[in-house]
């Protein structure tokens, strides 16, 4: 069936195509210029827009073609049509929302642009539903769709590649709206190329009752109404562009203006001034003309090397340290300096030190303004020579021998005020601050009167009533008789030097290594803080950290990797809390943060502060990179919470650092809060160190002895076991005292008062014969071990007594042994070559090894009482002693169990081979007199044979550490 084209209509739904084409366009750029709600709704407008230019265009397209039968469309399915075009459009806006479009979403968006364009027409002919159905050509389908997908590619380059190259945007929008429109109806007018419907085909959808004419007439306004918004918005964008543009020019203009002019200011700077600029190390990054010229040297010379090059050796050290500290504190320092010129000539120039501050008030570089004052310096140094100078810069007051004033300089009348006229005839009283009392001028003239002169600093008050400092020296003239004649006066302001010794004074409140501030400003911003909190009940928390291997650090690489690393420490925990908490350094690698104000519930300060804590701890153990060494450390972090001022400064500090303890203790690593208990516990631990300083002094201290046996229950002597009987607590368990004395040199004392009595009471049981073949064991510590005259001192311990060395026994522990190998079983053999025999106690707790035990001239294993108290009921401990005794046995060595508290005990004991033993089966600790008593009745023997011992769970702790 033939179809006829109305070509007016045709044209017409191009137009349409190409309006909404450009419409869409226009709005896609406000998209990519907006952001946020306004670029979707910018992305909105032109889907919707380019969906109904595509439905537009194909329903005029349709009303463009006639049939000799009647047409009529569903309705339905006509307004359905537009969906999918819009949806395309919508698509293919999103893919080209970002700024910065790629080849390949500008391929992807034109993909889904042209397929939107193909789903919409070819719904939009289903909207005929004609019968038979209408027939399409295969290869023109796929034509027309190759056509809206490659017309659509071309459109969005156009539009983008466009903007790369520079392209008038008015250009693009009309270009791509074009190329756009004959994507649209070029794919129309393609696929209707390939539209095949039968003779005898109907329309099964009623002839609408408008003419075509009015209805493309109708799609036509309400495209235009539609589509001029976007036309007028880019007119309006053009009109923006000129004016941007012009606003542009002006500003360039007065750039260029401003910046003629700065050149011009810097011109003069240079041709009166010597300006030098360096960063905060003192490296010279830029110096002028002048600077070159009065120096000698060149300025390749001069740039990269530090300012000391000038250095000419007239101003002492401290002069730089002052100067240093004003400018680092970010002030501006002033003064006269005196430099060396490349030729060794030297030169005074007045100089201006400017700092540069970053964001953080910190000083980036320095620049410094100076002028030549050479010619200057050389005539003040010609009139002090003279020493007859009257007008200095020190202000000079002459007074008769009356004390009228009779003369003053102009220096005078600058620092005070009054002119000659005002003064000339009074008195210098009318300068009277007030500040100084009669006392002082009563002593002042005294010492006038009596030396001729008066130095000293004095409060004044100038004619405006403001009152100054000055330094003032008062010389008495006297004549040819040696009568006073007159009082010179000379004087100086020394206000800037006491501003000056005030900022310094305020250096001294921060950390010269981390910039943090000190101890001393820590202190002053808690006390200030507790207050805070006193009155707005606000809770807030003091972090005591301490930072883990930091000596490992200083050891091995040296201090200046210890100073690099604390640096960087101080950056992150900086980094890891508010601006308005305090991070100070007390020193070392020892940090605090005072963070204030957290909240006013306690449980909820408890969360933040362990959060703030577990921040600053997990910043902290990130490896550390210094020049090249990679560092691994961790802190220990003790925290305490505080509210209002009922606990001092000194109490919280003391509080956290207890935490930061218990955290060490528990690992390292870790966060712990300050426990009241842990507070009492080294309160308590603290006094009884300091009692136990008076138990050998005071006599307090008493041996015990636990007998030991043989298998036939016979006596072979004792374990001496140290009491302290304190004269206000009473007896004190050795589990208590003797860690205290571990942790301190205490040990060492008591150690010595151990073996001292052990021998004398050896020399006394030497006499008896009920106690003369007694050997008695000794516990040595570690310290006492390692002494280097150790040895020495038992052999005059030995010779003092005059004891048989064979029955003096020393019980050493693995921990004694395992210090020093090669030095140990040096001493071990000078103890042997005493005669003094040796045990090697608790064997088995530590890390027993063959390969040290053979190395060591031995003489007893002693089996640990822990392994003995379950040898009946736990296999391993079973398993275990008879392991000890048959290692004894190869060794050909004794062996000896302590803790023996039962039969059976005994029992599995010998049936091992276990030679002798020690427990409260045969006796527990007793004095002197009691064992001794014991030994003198002769009712040693083992339990369950007439005697019954009860069964007491009462440790000795020996003086071994690290048990």
């Amino acid at each position: 069936m033939s179809i006829v084209w109305d070509i007016s209509l045709v044209l017409l739904s191009v137009l349409v195509a190409m309006l909404g084409s450009f419409t869409a366009l226009a709005h896609t750029q406000r998209m990519r210029e907006s952001s946020g709600a306004t670029a979707r709704r910018w992305m909105i407008a032109g889907g919707i827009t380019l969906g109904l230019a595509i439905w537009s265009m194909h329903f005029i397209g349709m009303l463009a073609f006639h049939l000799p039968i009647p047409l009529g469309y569903d309705l339905f399915l006509t307004l359905l049509s537009a969906l999918p075009a819009i949806a395309a459009a919508l698509l293919g806006f999103y893919v080209l929302r970002e700024p910065d479009i790629s080849t390949v979403r500008i391929v992807a968006s034109g993909l889904l642009m042209g397929v939107g364009i193909t789903i919409m027409h070819y719904t939009g002919m289903a909207a005929l539903r004609m019968s038979p159905g209408i027939n399409y050509d295969p290869l023109i389908f796929i034509m027309s769709v190759a056509i809206a997908v490659i017309a659509s590619w071309g459109a969005l380059l156009i539009m983008y590649r466009g903007e790369r190259v520079k392209l008038p945007q008015t250009l693009r929008f009309v270009s791509g709206g074009a190329i756009m429109g004959l994507a649209i109806s070029g794919m129309h007018y393609t696929a209707m190329l390939g539209v095949n419907i039968p003779h005898g085909s109907i329309c099964m959808v009623g002839a609408t009752q408008l003419s075509q004419a009015t209805l493309a007439l109708l799609v036509l306004l309400i495209s235009v109404f539609w589509f001029s918004g976007g036309i007028l918005a880019a007119l309006f964008d053009q009109r923006m562009t000129r004016q941007n543009a012009q606003a542009l020019a002006q500003l360039e203009k007065a750039y260029q203006h401003a910046l003629r002019k700065l050149e011009h200011q810097k011109y003069a700077l240079d041709q009166h001034s010597i300006v030098a600029i360096t960063d905060v190390r003192g490296t010279i990054t830029y110096v002028n003309d002048k600077f070159c010229e009065i120096s000698g040297y060149s300025r390749q010379e001069l740039l990269g090397k530090n300012h000391r090059i000038l250095n000419s050796g007239t101003h002492p050290k401290e002069f730089f340290t002052d100067m240093f500290s004003v400018i680092a504190a970010g002030n501006v320092w002033r003064g006269d300096c005196c430099n060396r010129a490349k030729d060794g000539r030297l030169y005074w120039v007045e100089t201006t030190i400017v700092p540069f501050l970053n964001d953080s008030g910190k000083p980036v570089k320095y620049i410094s303004i100076r002028t030549d004052i050479t010619e200057r310096k050389a005539a003040e140094e010609q009139l002090r020579v003279a020493a007859a100078t009257f007008e200095t810069h020190d202000a000079i007051l002459i007074t008769d021998s009356d004390a009228n004033i009779i003369r003053v300089n102009q220096a005078f009348n600058d620092i005070t005020g009054y002119s000659a006229e005002e003064v000339l005839g009074k008195n210098p009283r009318i300068l009277n601050s007030g500040r100084q009392d009669k006392a002082f001028y009563a002593e002042m003239w005294r010492q006038l009167l009596n030396t001729g002169s008066w130095t000293g600093e004095m409060w004044d008050r100038r004619k405006n009533g403001q009152i100054y400092p000055k330094w003032l020296t008062i010389t008495a003239v006297k004549d040819e008789q040696g009568r006073t004649a007159q009082y010179v006066a000379i004087f100086s302001d020394i206000t800037a030097r006491k501003q000056a010794e005030e900022e310094i004074h305020n250096l001294a409140f921060y950390d010269a290594l981390t910039q943090l501030p000190n101890r001393r400003l820590l202190l002053d911003r808690f006390h200030l803080a507790l207050a805070l909190s006193a009155r707005s009940r606000q809770y807030g928390a003091v972090l005591f950290l301490d930072m883990d291997k930091f000596k490992m650090l200083n050891d091995t690489l040296g201090h200046d990797y210890g100073d690099l690393l604390l640096i960087e420490v101080a950056a992150r925990i900086r980094f890891c809390v508010r601006e308005v908490d305090t991070v100070a350094r007390l020193g070392g690698d020892e940090f605090v943060v005072l963070l204030e104000e957290v909240d006013i519930d306690a449980e909820q300060v408890s969360q933040k502060v362990a959060l703030i804590a577990e921040k600053i701890r997990a910043a902290l153990a990130v490896p550390y990179q210094i020049n090249g060494y990679e560092h691994h450390s961790s802190p220990s972090i003790g925290v305490c919470l505080y509210r209002g001022n009922a606990e001092s400064v000194d109490t919280l500090l003391k509080h956290a650092d207890l935490a930061m303890y218990q955290a060490k203790d528990g690992g390292r690593n870790a966060v712990r809060f300050f426990d009241p208990a842990m507070q009492l516990a080294v309160d308590t631990r603290a006094a009884l160190e300091a009692d136990l300083r008076h138990a050998v002094p005071g006599n307090q201290l008493r041996l015990y002895y636990q007998i030991q046996v043989d298998n036939e229950y016979r006596p072979l002597g004792a374990e001496a076991l140290v009491r302290w009987m304190h004269p206000a607590r009473g007896m004190i368990a050795p589990a208590e005292f003797i860690p205290v004395a571990e942790e301190s040199v205490l040990i060492l004392e008591l150690g010595n008062w151990v073996l001292e009595t052990a021998c004398r009471q050896l020399a006394q049981w030497s006499k008896r014969e009920q106690t003369r073949d007694l050997v008695l064991a000794v516990n040595v510590s570690a310290p006492q071990f390692g002494k280097h005259d150790f040895v020495e001192n038992v052999a005059a311990i030995i010779a003092a007594h005059q004891i048989n060395p064979a029955f003096l026994k020393l019980e050493l522990t693995e921990s004694v042994v395992l210090a020093d190998v090669a030095d140990v079983v040096a001493k071990m053999h000078a103890l042997k070559a005493l005669g003094v025999q040796l045990s090697l106690d608790d064997f088995g707790t530590g890390y027993s090894s063959l390969s040290y035990l053979k190395q060591l001239p031995l003489d007893q294993l002693k089996i640990d009482q822990g392994f003995v108290r379950d040898i009946t009921t736990d296999p391993n401990d079973a398993v275990m002693v008879q392991t000890i005794i048959d290692l004894a046995h190869n060794f050909r060595l004794n062996v000896i169990a302590e803790g023996v508290e039962s039969g059976a005990q005994l029992d599995f004991l010998k049936h091992n081979g276990c030679m002798a033993y020690q427990g409260y089966l045969f006796g527990k600790p007793l004095p002197l007199g009691e064992f001794e008593a014991l030994l003198d009745r002769g009712t040693v023997r083992r339990a369950g044979a007439g005697i019954k011992i009860s069964r007491v769970h009462t440790d000795d702790v020996e003086l071994i550490p690290n048990r």
